[in-house]
């Protein structure tokens, strides 16, 4: 087994070990070196465990020898934390960094290290939400339980406000347990009775806030919200543009971080007032500027792509053309782009929308309390509002644009974008890597333990060559390969065949080299 042991320190020593994550592992020991002690076992066992013993003609033997105390002190110096030990398997458990396992693997009396599987493995919930309902899905779609929601991040201490028309149904029907409603303004008519007219508002509100469990968990169910009416429903006028501006500065006003927007415009009432698919530039369009506006703020504007896909107009409405805001699009339950989805890009050349995720059968609230299935942009929309909100709580340093870049970079589409699905669907998971991670700092690999392919989270946008070698065990090379041109994200399949067990990665890129220990399943 020493043999085991030189092999792992030769492979780690050959590289710098930047960021470590600290793992469980058992360190079995050799031989005991106090056998001697097996010649007074009363020191060390009771009067009537001897007896037990020799009532059962059991010999004492070696495994009944305690660990000596100069074993455990030399372990403990080196560990990050040191547990419970067993004499009978001469084990200890230690909880250490991979930089450690080699310190551990060049004591003489270290036999093998090996993990703990079921503390490595372990995926404890603190998820206050245990049954989605009918939402389950459409949540899954964007990883949203697993990446954030299963890690207590649903969206606490985040306001959002929505822009919409009428809210009809928000306070009436009894969707929610958890996030409240902290204001209400009215810029069709003034005032703050927004619970009149259309219930579009809240049916784009319960894809967000809805928490009643075993029936529809909403994407942010603890955050807060703000319900602002800017659009008329009868009538199509450019005034209302300038309600949503309106609706936006109080939106500000009150401190929201997220706006969603599920409005869009292109075509009204007077023909002569009707913008062109040439003005899709987010320069233009008067809410195209608004929009930016709010964006220069600090608040992610997060706006639906619009339903005219297939149509005359086929393409984005306004402002979902505008720069640094989030515009997302609509796929159904299978991942494939809704033909109503509105299709960019920008006539300057900017990818839109940005992202996509269910607005084809997405499960709303209606006005009446039923849970149904409703299509649009309008609800993708909000569905990634609300799972932005959860990110933004993962690392609360991040600003807007850093959610929207990494909700980019975490899509599926990211090198194969198109002007239909833009940089396709996100996923949470590797959206909160994205975020955890800064220039310079360790590459995230995911999943782990990993079926047969990892994918890799590269925490900046350098396009270095990356030289992957995945080693067993015994220090022997499994798999190899340099991958080259790759920003933020990509997938490896080591081989055509692993077998499941322990793995070393080595990670090479640029001066950089890094160690993570996977488990192949």
């Amino acid at each position: 087994m020493k043999q085991v042991r030189v092999a792992i320190a030769h492979l780690l020593f050959l590289i710098t070990v930047q960021a470590q994550e600290v793992n469980s592992y058992s360190v079995f020991l050799t031989a005991k070196e106090n056998v001697q002690q097996l010649q007074n076992p009363q020191e060390f066992l009771s009067e009537r465990s001897l007896l037990r013993r020799e009532k059962q003609n059991i010999a004492v033997k070696p495994s009944d020898l305690p660990i000596s105390f100069d074993r455990l002190g030399a372990i403990e110096n080196i560990v990050t934390y040191t547990g419970p030990h067993s004499k009978w398997l001469n084990a200890i458990y230690v909880e250490a960094t991979a930089e450690e396992v080699v310190s551990l693997s060049e004591l003489l009396f270290v036999d093998e290290i090996t993990p703990v599987n079921g503390h490595t493995f372990s995926t404890t919930s603190t998820n206050p939400i245990l049954d989605y309902g009918v939402a389950a899905d459409q949540a899954n779609q964007i990883s949203l339980i697993e990446g954030l929601h299963d890690r207590a991040f649903v969206g606490e201490d985040k306001l959002i406000a929505i822009l919409d028309a009428g809210f009809v149904g928000a306070n009436t029907v009894d969707y929610g347990d958890y996030g409240q409603i902290i204001a209400t303004r009215n810029f069709v008519d003034g005032g703050t009775n927004v619970y009149q007219g259309s219930s579009h508002g809240f049916s784009v509100l319960s894809t967000m806030a809805a928490s009643k469990e075993g029936a529809f968990i909403g994407t942010a169910p603890f955050s807060d919200y703000v319900l602002i009416k800017t659009e008329k429903e009868l009538s199509e006028t450019p005034q209302e543009m300038y309600n949503w501006i309106a609706g936006a500065e109080y939106a500000d006003s009150i401190g929201a971080d997220i706006i969603n927007s599920s409005l869009g415009y292109s075509e009204f009432d007077n023909p002569d007032d009707n913008y062109t698919v040439d003005d899709l530039d987010g320069r233009t369009s008067i809410i195209s500027l608004g929009a930016v506006a709010a964006a220069r703020t600090g608040i992610l504007v997060v706006t639906s792509a619009g339903n005219a896909g297939g149509g005359s107009w086929d393409k984005l409405t306004m402002p979902a053309d505008a720069d640094s805001i989030l515009t997302v699009g609509s796929v159904n339950q299978f991942g494939i782009v809704s033909g109503f989805s509105s299709r960019g890009y920008t006539v300057d050349g900017r990818v839109k929308p940005n992202v996509c995720a269910r607005g084809e059968g997405a499960y709303v609230y209606r006005p009446d309390g039923t849970i149904t299935q409703a299509n649009g942009t309008s609800f993708s929309s909000p569905i990634i509002a609300g799972a932005a909100a959860c990110l933004w709580e993962s690392s609360p340093s991040a600003t807007a644009q850093d959610i929207i870049k990494a909700l980019e970079v975490s899509s599926s589409h990211y090198y194969t974008k198109n002007e239909r699905i833009g940089y396709g669907i996100p996923n949470m998971k590797f959206a909160r890597f994205y975020l955890s991670s800064n220039p310079g700092s360790e590459i995230a690999v995911y999943p782990n333990p990993f079926p047969d392919y990892l994918i890799f989270f590269l925490p900046d946008d350098d396009t270095t060559d990356i030289a992957l070698e995945l080693r067993d065990m015994y220090g022997r090379l499994v798999a190899s390969e340099v991958v080259t041109g790759r920003q933020y994200q990509f997938r490896w399949v080591p081989a055509e065949y692993i077998a499941a067990g322990t793995y070393f990665l080595k990670i090479t890129r640029g001066s950089n080299t890094q160690v993570t220990q996977v488990f192949k399943i």
